[in-house]
């Protein structure tokens, strides 16, 4: 039977407890004393007998209280670990200093094939080769993540110290008294990723556009969504691609499972490889130890986006293939083949077909990725949605620069409906950005866009803007001979330079008197105190 006491916290209370125990020649299997209670378990108290045990005990000065209790305190907190480590998902194994095996949870006795009663009190070498206990010793219990086989499985691995002892010497540091080792999957790590990120959590319904054109592609979008095959997204650049990628994943039976993205245009073939793939422990000089999982494994039964998929070299089109024909791959530098059920969701502003035709896009590939379609409007064929775009822009920039929301006027709002928008929504965010930070009062005008709107180019009945140093050129007279690509793009690049240095300095200007120093507007920007300062100095902004 288990018992509490209840009673005063003085001297000598506990050896008077433990002096009725004996007179009543009871012994005593288990004994815990805390302030003000004191635990007892005693195996031969039958609950005819607890009455006159507890009349005996309460005749001690100072007891108040005795009932009979299931569990004593440390037996509740075991059950609740043991209930904790049960519901973990990962392998999760516990070692003493020696590196003997003290615990081990369901998820670690199942992939290991051993029971916890056979695990314990091994060395745990018997189910792991890497890292050895002289690595966890030196390390003291606090290794950098490693890539580790157990149970003939990858896993990445995290290992934390736990309790400490004193190591006799004069110093005043302490050592370990053991580890946690925690086993991750990849594709656990992929959702951890994932929501991380991916906090907005877009749902179609969240996609700005009501008009006809948004309608149609968002209602085909939902429907191509419930489907588990390869979508492929075509779009101009700034249509929101991703936004209905991120939609349709969620809208998809892999909602609970990772959603991972990599713009293929983004990084050169290597690093690219190495990023999707993953790659084997000494890959290359500055492979990481162990190895490391690419997106292919981290998003392991959920949804991986390729963004600008049109520019991927052929050498990984063809490696691509191959996972979307049998669903297996290799990693860099590894000769393991590896499964994973992962769904292709695509997007580019390029003209697959014809790439596929002139040999610029392997025409396998392009069918692999075509299974499902859709195509997003551009902003100029959805003229009806630049209104609630704008607004929602508006307000967004009003609470990131802390200021009150300004009014669009209507000439404003002509001037977006005029406009070509070759950048699409991401020009007129950025557009719109730029007019709200740079604004002094609080209405936005046609001119204050003007004036915001760096590189922008009109459409054929808007009244052009007379050229000034600084353009693009795209205002020049008909007939006119065209500046090459190069040269565009190069003042195009200097335009936007000199737009965001006008932004940055009077956002600075802006918040500096409600932060009259450095340290603080760094801390209220979330910078670097040292960067703060040196744009403070190059502005001349606070003396």
């Amino acid at each position: 039977m288990r018992f509490e006491i209840q009673g005063e916290n003085r001297l000598g209370i506990t050896r008077d407890v433990v002096n009725v125990l004996t007179d009543q020649g009871l012994d005593i299997r288990a004994f815990e004393v805390t302030t003000h209670y004191i635990y007892a378990d005693i195996p031969a108290i039958r609950p005819e007998r607890f009455p006159l045990l507890s009349h005996a005990l309460k005749q001690i000065p100072g007891i108040s209280g005795i009932r009979e209790i299931d569990r004593l305190p440390t037996e509740r907190r075991r059950a609740q670990l043991h209930a904790t480590l049960a519901a973990f998902g990962n392998p999760v194994i516990a070692v003493d200093a020696n590196g003997q095996i003290a615990q081990a949870n369901p998820a670690a006795q199942t992939i290991t094939g051993t029971s916890e009663k056979d695990l314990r009190d091994r060395d745990i070498s018997f189910i792991l080769s890497d890292p050895s206990i002289e690595d966890l010793r030196q390390s003291q219990f606090h290794l950098p993540e490693r890539e580790v086989i157990l149970g003939g499985q990858t896993y990445l691995l995290q290992v934390e110290p736990i309790g400490h002892v004193d190591d006799g010497s004069d110093a005043d540091d302490t050592t370990p008294w053991g580890g946690v080792m925690v086993f991750h999957r990849a594709a656990r790590l992929g959702r951890v990723i994932t929501a991380l990120q991916d906090r907005s959590h877009t749902e179609f319904d969240d996609i700005i556009g009501e008009s006809r054109a948004m309608t149609r592609v968002k209602s085909q979008a939902k429907r191509l969504a419930a489907i588990d095959a390869p979508l492929l997204i075509l779009g101009e650049t700034g249509t929101g691609k991703e936004l209905f990628a991120r939609a349709s994943h969620r809208a998809s039976t892999r909602i609970d499972q990772p959603f991972l993205a990599l713009n293929c245009a983004a990084m050169p073939e290597g690093l690219a490889e190495s990023e999707l793939f993953g790659y084997a422990a000494g890959a290359f000089t500055s492979a990481r130890r162990g190895g490391k999982p690419g997106l292919l494994e981290l998003a392991d039964g959920g949804t991986l986006f390729l963004d600008e998929i049109g520019e991927l070299t052929s050498y990984l089109q063809a490696k691509l293939l191959r996972v979307l024909q049998d669903g297996r791959f290799r990693r860099v530098g590894g000769t393991d083949e590896i499964a994973v059920d992962v769904r292709i969701i695509s997007a580019t502003n390029r003209d697959l077909e014809a790439m596929s035709h002139d040999g610029t896009f392997r025409e396998d590939l392009y069918f692999r990725l075509n299974v499902l379609g859709i195509t997003l409007p551009p902003l100029r064929e959805r003229s009806e949605d630049i209104h609630d775009l704008a607004q929602f822009f508006i307000d967004r920039t009003a609470q990131q620069t802390e200021r009150a929301t300004p009014y669009l006027a209507n000439d404003a709002l002509d001037w977006l409906r005029r406009h070509d928008w070759p950048g699409n929504v991401r020009e007129l965010e950025n557009t719109l950005f730029r007019a709200v930070a740079l604004l002094d009062g609080d209405v936005l005008s046609a001119r204050d866009l003007n004036d915001a709107a760096i590189g922008t180019a009109p459409r054929a009945n808007e009244t052009p803007t007379s050229h000034t140093p600084g353009t693009t050129g795209r205002n020049m007279p008909p007939g006119a001979p065209q500046q090459p690509d190069i040269i565009t793009n190069a003042l195009a690049a200097q335009d936007f330079a000199t737009g965001m240095t006008m932004i940055e300095r009077e956002m600075l200007a802006r918040l500096y008197p409600d932060y009259p120093s450095s340290r603080k507007l760094a801390e209220r920007l979330g910078v670097s105190h040292t960067s703060i300062a040196n744009k403070l100095r190059k502005y001349g902004i606070g003396g």
